[in-house]
């Protein structure tokens, strides 16, 4: 039996290459009605009653005219191609070009840092096995020595014994009995006479070998991580009013204490919002120690006082004639206090200014202070404002030294600075506003005019924005927790984020 479409369909498989004349196709909804127009919306084509009836509201078009059209534009249409999208495709794959050797320099500089590093420990490690190396070289020159004198001993008592000897041999030659009895008696004296060579002589020194402990070594040779794998995930938020917070500091991953710019007490919230205490302190900032113990800084009195379970506050030491501002806590259990005088202005520091972090214990004894760099005569700070020790001991402190501009400062436990990561580093105008540490010693730093949270390494370089203007606004403050980032905002907002390093 002839078919006629399957017959229609051989024909246009034949002529791939060729023109073959066109079938006119027919609507399966309307019978012997062809289809003659294109529905632009529904890039259908259809019949003169689809029209009526289903696309009646839509953009539709003869097929001869839109053919006509395209092919029209079609010609304008290469020209762009050719000169703006092969241009535009060109350029990508130029800058995709640039960026695989941007990535392959970026590599090879991290496999150099790591080279240099690993250079350095095996250094160490080839001085550390001189040491020994001298230890049982000196011990082996002192026991041979001993040995030495010992020899010589007995080679002088062997050399004693045969004259003797010999002498008692030629007893024919004519001794006298005197001396053959004199002679008999210093030979027996002689042999039984002993030389010391007692084991006060032997080489006892031994090396014992340490534990090679693989996790220790690990930890020697750093880490090597990816950036980009770091994610941050908004997990809650609350208001606590419409005031800029500038205290904020995380008890555990739930609660925290906090305060804002006109509040005259100090609040501890959960991280859904429920207040839970008031302590009736204006601070300028608060440390929650390893027992527990909140420590703040009480800026008007200034003096630095403990917050009691009750909602008491107690003064345990005092800094006049300075202002106390920022306090954390160091490795050694310890604190760390950022403290400014007034005079003659906060960013106009003179020779008799005092502006600088310092070192106490729990009690207040001073330990240590850091104000000056190296030289004696350069300071460190303008105006030193939130400070925090990193796991590798630098001290990370966040210098303001202007009104619109602050910088962050990373200085060696010695007292050496490091690095300085302001405003020239990425080419704009920087306001950072807080800083802390994560468990990899990597630096995480808030900035107030481009609303975002940025992440650097431990030596104090920008890796990437961590938070962005789409999930902070103006932060202010910032308290990291465990995997618990929280953040406060300058519209009295806090968000709480989920932080996987």
């Amino acid at each position: 039996m002839f078919n006629y479409d399957t017959e229609m369909a051989e024909k246009e498989e034949e002529c791939i290459l060729e023109t073959p004349q066109e079938h006119i196709l027919m609507c399966e909804k309307h019978d012997l009605m062809p289809i003659d127009i294109t529905c632009e919306d529904c890039e259908e084509f259809i019949c003169s009653k689809c029209v009526k009836e289903a696309h009646k509201e839509h953009n539709w078009i003869t097929i001869p005219t839109a053919a006509t059209l395209r092919t029209r534009g079609l010609l304008k249409a290469m020209k762009k191609i050719e000169k703006e999208d092969i241009q535009q495709i060109e350029e990508h794959i130029q800058k995709a070009s640039q960026q695989m050797e941007e990535n392959k320099n970026r590599c090879e500089s991290q496999a150099l840092k790591l080279q240099k590093h690993y250079d350095v420990i095996v250094g160490k490690l080839d001085k550390i096995k001189k040491q020994h190396e001298k230890v049982l070289r000196d011990c082996l020159e002192r026991k041979n020595a001993d040995v030495s004198n010992v020899k010589s001993s007995l080679e002088e008592k062997k050399k004693k014994v045969l004259q003797h000897v010999k002498s008692l041999k030629e007893i024919d030659s004519g001794m006298t009995d005197i001396i053959l009895i004199k002679t008999h008696r210093e030979l027996t004296k002689l042999l039984f006479t002993e030389v010391d060579d007692k084991q006060k002589s032997d080489f006892l020194l031994r090396h014992e070998s340490g534990d090679i402990n693989e996790a220790v070594l690990e930890s020697m040779m750093g880490q090597t991580f990816d950036a980009e794998q770091i994610t941050v995930t908004e997990t809650d938020s609350f208001q606590l009013g419409d005031k800029a917070i500038i205290v904020l500091e995380a008890m555990d991953e739930d609660t925290c204490l906090l305060t804002d710019n006109k509040s005259p007490y100090f609040e501890q919230v959960k991280k859904r919002g429920k207040k839970e205490k008031q302590f009736s302190v204006v601070v300028g900032g608060v440390c929650v120690i390893d027992n527990s113990d909140v420590f703040v800084t009480d800026w008007k009195n200034m003096s630095v006082s403990r917050l009691s379970p009750s909602g008491s506050v107690s003064t345990v030491f005092s800094t006049d004639p300075l202002i106390p501002l920022g306090i954390c806590q160091t490795m050694d259990g310890g604190l760390l206090v950022t403290l400014i005088d007034t005079e003659p202005g906060l960013y106009q520091p003179n020779s008799d200014s005092r502006r600088l972090v310092r070192h106490v214990t729990l009690t207040g004894d001073v330990i240590r202070e850091y104000e000056y760099q190296e030289d004696g005569q350069t300071r460190l700070f303008t105006w030193p404002d939130r400070v925090t020790q990193n796991g590798n001991t630098d001290i990370c402190v966040i210098n303001r030294t202007s009104n619109s501009t602050s910088e962050l400062l990373i200085f060696s436990y010695s007292g050496s600075l490091k690095s300085l990561y302001s405003a020239q580093d990425q080419g704009q105008k920087y306001k950072l506003t807080d800083v802390v540490c994560d468990s990899y010693c990597q630096i995480i730093v808030s900035e107030l005019l481009s609303s975002s949270v940025h992440l650097l390494s431990p030596d104090g370089k920008f890796m990437r924005y961590l938070l962005t203007e789409n999930q902070v606004k103006m932060p202010t403050v910032m308290s990291l927790k465990k995997s618990t980032l929280w953040v406060g905002e300058q519209k009295g907002f806090v968000k709480v984020f989920r932080y996987k390093p």
